[in-house]
């Protein structure tokens, strides 16, 4: 009996959930998603950074998990083999839609959705040879029930000592998910811990409206993984939720992504970072 054999016995039997393998390709179909490894550029530069994308489709209904999955999930998570004297950044995660199923709630993707990734190319590679660049890549993709996989996946590309434009066939993508990834601010402001709620304040002359506005903690267990409550009053956004059943300690602060999805199809992300403090906000 085969490994997917055994494991689909052991499901039947309510004593796992199935198992997606996969061999090592550029694209790998797999159980309710497909993943695929592209380069933003056809060559890699000495010295500059390039983007590789981890590009994720979701079959309809089903998602994966942002940083922060919420109630219940994993995030996708990378296992890189590079040359000598090349290095990755994490993922840089575009901001994330909440699900609910079943009374919880989680935080991720659907649909088609690349993840960016920052590729540091050494100053010493020489122009003329070709690089491999291979990648595990380990995800939960959920509807109401959960399946976990995983994919090894690689891709070759040459050294040139000139730039090249990005690759027509994944321009778009990357444009798009440079568009969903959180722009960074300076707002001021604080959250306090009430009991069992969290008060947030923000102040800043461009907040965004709180129409389809939602909040999200990069920490896990801090905020209860529900929606919040948020309203303006002036230039301060106030943003009432829960504390988190999981709730520990208070940390030294705590970092939001604020997202607003419009009725014409529109969307924004910010990201900002506030402190915690023992007593009332500032009025």
């Amino acid at each position: 009996m085969n490994l997917r054999s055994i494991v689909s016995v052991l499901t039947a039997l309510g004593l796992g959930s199935s198992m997606a393998f996969a061999q090592a390709d550029a694209t790998v179909q797999a159980d309710h998603l497909a993943v695929e490894l592209i380069s933003e550029s056809p060559v890699l530069v000495p010295g500059q950074t390039a983007w590789l994308g981890l590009v994720l489709r979701h079959a309809p209904h089903w998602h994966s998990y942002w940083i922060n999955p919420g109630d219940s999930g994993l995030p996708t998570r990378l296992s890189w083999t590079l040359p000598d004297g090349y290095s990755v950044d994490a993922i840089a995660w575009p901001a994330p839609t909440r699900f609910e199923v079943g009374g919880l709630y989680n935080f991720g993707y659907a649909g088609e959705q690349l993840l960016p990734i920052a590729l540091h190319v050494p100053a010493s590679a020489m122009p003329g040879a070709r690089v491999a660049l291979a990648v595990e890549v380990k995800w939960l993709v959920c509807r109401e029930e959960c399946i976990p996989g995983k994919a090894s996946l690689d891709i070759e590309l040459p050294v040139s000592s000139v730039a090249a434009a990005p690759t027509a066939a994944h321009r778009e993508r990357f444009e798009a998910a440079r568009h969903a990834l959180p722009v960074a601010t300076s707002w001021s402001g604080s959250a306090r811990l009430a009991g069992d709620r969290i008060a947030i304040r923000l102040d800043a002359v461009d907040l965004p409206s709180t129409e389809g506005l939602d909040v999200f903690a990069v920490e896990r267990r801090i905020l209860d993984n529900g929606p919040v409550t948020v309203r303006r009053e002036g230039d301060t956004l106030l943003i009432d939720v829960a504390k988190n059943d999981y709730f520990e300690q208070t940390p030294a602060a705590l970092d939001l992504v604020l997202t607003r999805r419009m009725t014409n199809g529109g969307a924004g992300a910010w990201q900002v970072r506030v402190p915690f403090v023992a007593g009332p906000h500032n009025e």
